[in-house]
């Protein structure tokens, strides 16, 4: 077998694993055995590695479109049912101006469509082009209090994430509420958060709220054991 037969092997395990709940299911009942001071220093062993095979296979040097059918998403637990008659998003916690939006409000907002780079912690990455709303504009129409730090992400199928908000605001992150022209369920339609530079758990999808809040809490995985920034690239 050739050096570049050998990568490519090594580059679609890396695809069949990141995409096989069963499999995935299996190494996260496994991984959340071990106490977390002993899951802490192994999951950053575990990241050290993936990050080393991903500049190996070349994953790492892929900046161009991923074509349609690897674009990933990793739906864990399975996608859950939303209805778009009912559905809407929240905005409160420490603001002045609370709201509830519902999906047709959030398409008559000013849209921004962008290409986007996700990386899993997993392996995969996906370069997109995503449609949606500026978090950054939503954010300005609610008008956080001076004390407001971290914003929580709740979504329909239970799961949290959090995030700084200097952060985000940073990052230009969107609610993108389309990937590459389509609305697909797997990727969190109808509403997902779009946060460049971290990692894809960070990247909540199925969104139902968004609450402003002080200090900086953590988020579902990050209380688990993974990085509580989830920056490309974070050990802790």
């Amino acid at each position: 077998m050739s050096f570049g037969t050998a990568l490519s092997s090594i580059d679609a395990a890396f695809w069949r694993l990141s995409t096989n709940r069963r499999i995935l299911r299996v190494l996260y009942y496994g991984w959340i055995a071990f106490p977390l001071p002993i899951r802490k220093p192994l999951t950053a062993l575990g990241i050290l590695a993936l990050l080393g095979a991903k500049k190996l296979t070349g994953v790492n040097r892929r900046h161009g479109p991923t074509p349609a059918h690897r674009v990933q998403s990793l739906s864990f637990w399975g996608v859950p049912p939303v209805d778009l008659e009912t559905y809407t998003l929240r905005v409160d916690g420490l603001v002045n101006n609370p709201a509830e939006l519902s999906f047709q409000d959030l398409l008559s907002l000013p849209s921004v469509e962008r290409q986007i780079r996700m990386d899993c912690v997993g392996g995969f990455r996906n370069n997109t082009v995503m449609r949606g709303v500026s978090l950054g504009e939503l954010l300005q129409r609610v008008a956080p209090k001076p004390e407001a730090e971290t914003a929580i992400f709740s979504c329909a199928d239970g799961y949290h994430t959090t995030h700084r908000i200097a952060d985000l605001l940073a990052a230009d992150a969107l609610l993108a509420y389309q990937v590459n022209g389509e609305a697909i369920e797997r990727f969190g339609y109808p509403l997902r958060l779009a946060a460049p530079g971290t990692y894809g758990y960070k990247w909540a999808k199925w969104l139902v709220r968004i609450e402003l809040v002080s200090g900086f809490p953590s988020g579902h995985w990050d209380r688990l054991g993974l990085p509580k920034r989830g920056k490309v690239g974070d050990l802790w």
